[in-house]
């Protein structure tokens, strides 16, 4: 195994829930001088850990580990070795899981399975990937395997982004997976103007997508809050999503 590496970060943004929250740390105050540190960001109380002396906090996507006293702050993965558990990674996962659900799936492109589902996939999407519109070619064999797709706007580059106009067109549909199927250019038609009350969820996504450390697309969540980065052929991925 391959020594842990930490790093010191100077700060993200927005408060995350935690995973391995055992109980309060007993001083209020430890996450002060971290607090102090990253100025305006939102971090979390810090909680007890397995590892005696260390608790765990977060702030924006990174979670981090501070002493007892409060001074030292550690960014990195925590790995049990005698389970060879990664205990940062169930947290990220839960972190995840709990910024994705409270996306309402209303507001999403939905393709359901095609027998009973067994599975969610969740997908940050731009209409202008060519690796997007690839995964897409494939969704048919993903609902076969009984697994539900679900995309969520992500414009690389955001609003200036090359495909942020065709995603709020697609938002902007009452089809969305319609849409979604004539803007990976897997159905012909014509797409609505993007000029509509559901244009903003495509901003909202792409917040979200930030938020969960979305950095390029696809990026793929399960229904547990695994990430899965970039496109992996449906043969390898139904495994993945199932198990």
């Amino acid at each position: 195994m391959k020594p842990m590496k930490f790093y010191l970060s100077a700060g993200l943004l927005s408060c995350m829930s935690m995973a391995f929250a055992a109980e309060n740390a007993p001083d209020a105050d430890i996450t002060k001088l971290l607090k102090s540190r990253l100025g305006n960001a939102e971090v979390s109380d810090a909680q007890k850990t397995p590892a005696e002396g260390l608790y765990q906090t977060s702030f924006g996507s990174k979670i981090a580990y501070l002493t007892g006293d409060g001074r030292y702050v550690l960014i990195g993965d925590m790995i049990d070795l005698q389970t060879q558990v990664n205990l940062t990674e169930l947290s990220r996962q839960t972190v995840a899981k709990d910024a994705i659900d409270k996306f309402a799936t209303s507001d999403l492109a939905v393709f359901p399975s095609m027998k009973e589902t067994t599975a969610v996939l969740n997908i940050f999407t731009d209409s202008s990937c060519p690796y997007c519109k690839k995964m897409h070619e494939e969704v048919p064999e993903l609902q076969k395997a009984g697994i539900e797709v679900r995309y969520f706007p992500f414009p690389r580059g955001g609003s200036r982004g090359p495909g942020y106009q065709t995603l709020k067109q697609v938002w902007c549909a009452e089809d969305k997976a319609k849409a979604m199927d004539i803007a990976k250019e897997t159905a012909v038609g014509e797409l609505p103007s993007g000029n509509c009350e559901n244009a903003k969820i495509v901003d909202q996504g792409y917040l979200l997508g930030n938020e969960v450390g979305v950095t390029g697309t696809p990026a793929l969540f399960t229904g547990n809050g695994k990430k899965i980065d970039g496109y992996v052929p449906f043969q390898n991925l139904i495994p993945m999503v199932l198990n």
